[in-house]
Parts: C-alpha cells; structure tokens; sequence
C-alpha cells in the first residue's frame, strides 16, 4: 500500500502524515467530549462504577466503528463535489482539511472546557460547508456547485430531525409511566435522585432490573455513537487521501 505514496514529495508527504496526526486528535478529542452522553445516567444512576463504564463504551464504540459500515463515512466524503476534491492540488486540497480539522478540533475542546454539551457532528458538518463555500468565493465558482446540495440537504435533515425524535420518545415514555404507575407509590419514586433513593432505602444502588436496563441503553449509545461518530473519522481520513492524490 505504501507504494501509492511513492511519488510523493517530502513537503507534501510531511504535511500529510501531519494531517492524518490531525485527525486522529479529532478522533480523540470526540471520544472524551461525547462519551459522557453514554455514561452520565449510569455513573449518576450509580448502576456502574465511572471507570467500568467508561471501559465499557470504549469497548462498544470500538464494536460500533468495527461492524457499522461505512454509509455515514460516504456520507461525509460527498458533502463535496468528487470534481472539487479530485481537481484540486495537493497543497489546496490539504489546505482546506487543515483548516476544517482546525475549526472542529478548536471548537470541541472549548466547549469541552466549559462543559457545554455540543454536538462533535454538528462542528464537523459546519466545518466542511464552510470549506466548501469560502473555496467557492476565493475561486470565483457557484456557490451551488461548492457543496453537493442533496447529500448537505439529507444531513442537515436528519440532524434536525433526530432531536425532536428523541424529544417525542422520551416526553411519551416518562409521560406513559407516569400512567402507568398512576396512584401508586412507584410514582413518587420516578424523580428520585440517587442521594435521595439512598436516604429512603438504604441502597445505594438502583433495582437490579433497572441497573440492567440503564446498562444496556449506555451500551446502545455507546455502540451507535461509534456506529456514528466514528465512521467520521473514516471519512475524514478518506478526505485526506483524495487531497493530495
């Protein structure tokens, strides 16, 4: 495989090598930015200790990157015309992922360093619109051929879409257990913190039934967010190559 490098000039393989380290920084910096969104409820929960879980979605982010194809790595590869990427210098093209890693990798640790929730796909995505259309003002070119329009339409659909989705889902399912569980004691006991259940009972750990199941949902979010996230990586490595090709 080495041999595709082989023409390469010093330069351009130095700046290369530099932009791959670049990704892989991101890679890190998203895995201890969003890796929280699966451990928080069972570390807060105390249904896991905080170190086994943070072992724990390692292991399924790395399962998630491992066995969740490749359709979200396209996906980020297309956001830009294949003509673009395929038509620029190696210099131009290593430019511009230099600056959409910069942008993302900046804007991850800042908020990170606050403790602010944002989203690692949502400052990815921005980054690449970004490239695409600030290529297309310093080139001279449509702004309508800078940025594969369906596939950024699709995406910003979906990234619209999945909060209220999960908006529905866990407003119905709180809103159906509280009927559920109507007139009843269990009622009182939804709300609960763990500091408060632990006054009440004594225990500072949650029913076994339901360790299992804030178990299990940190292990689907785990899984999926390596499903996810990780194939971002992917693509951005796949970016990488097609710019100094």
């Amino acid at each position: 495989m080495l041999h595709l490098f082989a023409g390469l000039d010093l330069h351009t393989g130095l700046l290369l090598l530099l932009a791959l380290a670049f990704v892989l920084f991101y890679e890190a910096i998203n895995g201890f930015h969003d890796t929280a969104n699966a451990v928080a409820t069972v570390i807060y929960t105390r249904a896991m200790r905080s170190q086994l879980a943070v072992v724990m979605a390692a292991v399924f982010n790395f399962l998630g990157v491992l066995l969740g194809g490749l359709s979200v790595a396209y996906a980020i590869v297309h956001m830009l015309p294949t003509d673009l990427l395929l038509n620029m210098g190696s210099s131009h093209g290593l430019a511009m992922v230099f600056s959409m890693l910069l942008a993302a990798i900046i804007w991850n640790l800042g908020t990170w360093y606050f403790g602010l929730p944002a989203s690692s796909s949502h400052t990815l995505i921005g980054a690449i619109i970004g490239i695409g259309l600030t290529n297309a003002l310093m080139t001279g070119t449509s702004v309508v051929d800078a940025l594969n329009i369906p596939k950024v339409l699709s995406i910003f659909g979906s990234l619209i879409v999945s909060p209220i989705v999960g908006l529905v889902f866990a407003g119905g399912l709180i809103f159906l257990l509280r009927r559920y569980w109507s007139g009843t004691k269990k009622r009182a006991r939804i709300h609960l913190t763990p500091a408060e259940r632990e006054k009440k009972d004594g225990k500072k750990k949650p029913p076994f039934w339901t360790r299992i199941a804030l178990i299990l949902s940190a292990i689907g979010v785990a899984f999926s967010h390596g499903a996810n996230d990780g194939q971002k990586g992917i693509g951005l490595v796949m970016l990488v190559l097609i710019g100094v090709a």
